[in-house]
C-alpha cells in the first residue's frame, strides 16, 4: 500500500491511496486507487485532515485499474506522455488522467571556485493524477519525482504478484490434467 497526502491551508488538498487487492469475480490481483478530499486545516499545527469526508461519497472515490491500464501508466511515466482512461459502471462515469508536467525547483550547489553555495533553478519531472467523476467531481494530486517512482515500483510489484498468481494457477491446472490423463490410461 502507498499513501500520498497533500493537504494545504486553503483546504483544497487531496489524499490518494494505492493498494493491491483481489478482483471479486476472477480472484486475480488488481490495483485500487482511493482518493479523498481534504476536510479541514489546523492553522496552529499546520496540519490538514481528511477524516471528515471519509463517509461522504461525493468527497471520496475508489477506482480499480487492470493490468493494461497500469501498463499504460508505466509507459506514460517512462515516456513522459499523458495517459487518460474512462470507466463507466452503472451511472458512474469516471475519467482518470496521469499527466506529466515540469515543476520548477531551486537547489543550492557548491561553486568549486568560490567555495560558496549558489542557488540554481532546475526543472523536476513531476506528474499530476486526476480522477473526475460525472465531469465535475474532481480529485487531484501533484506527484513529485520520488512519489512517481514509488507508484512505478508498486505497479512493478503488482505485475509480479499477478503473473506469479497466473503461473501458479496454470501449473495446478496442468498437473490436474496430467493426473486425469493418467487415470484414463
Amino acid at each position: 500500500m502507498l499513501s500520498i497526502y497533500k493537504p494545504n491551508k486553503n483546504n483544497t488538498g487531496c489524499a490518494f491511496q494505492f493498494q493491491i487487492g483481489r478482483d471479486k469475480k476472477s480472484e486475480e490481483h488488481i490495483l485500487f486507487i482511493s482518493a479523498i478530499l481534504q476536510s479541514g486545516w489546523d492553522d496552529k499545527a499546520r496540519v490538514g485532515s481528511f477524516k471528515g469526508n471519509a463517509g461522504d461519497p461525493e468527497k471520496s472515490i475508489n477506482v480499480k485499474l487492470g493490468e493494461f491500464e497500469l501498463g499504460a501508466i508505466k509507459s506514460s511515466i517512462k515516456n513522459r506522455q499523458p495517459y487518460s482512461t474512462f470507466h463507466q459502471h452503472e451511472s458512474n462515469q469516471t475519467t482518470i488522467r496521469f499527466t506529466p508536467w515540469d515543476k520548477p525547483s531551486k537547489t543550492s550547489i557548491l561553486n568549486p571556485k568560490t567555495k560558496k553555495l549558489e542557488e540554481q533553478s532546475l526543472i523536476l519531472p513531476a506528474f499530476g493524477l486526476t480522477i473526475t467523476r460525472h465531469g465535475n467531481n474532481t480529485f487531484r494530486i501533484g506527484l513529485e519525482p520520488g512519489e512517481v517512482e514509488s507508484i512505478n515500483a508498486l505497479i512493478d510489484f503488482y505485475f509480479h504478484k499477478l503473473y506469479d498468481q497466473r503461473l501458479r494457477k496454470q501449473i495446478i491446472e496442468l498437473k490436474k490434467r496430467k493426473e486425469e490423463r493418467e487415470k484414463e490410461e
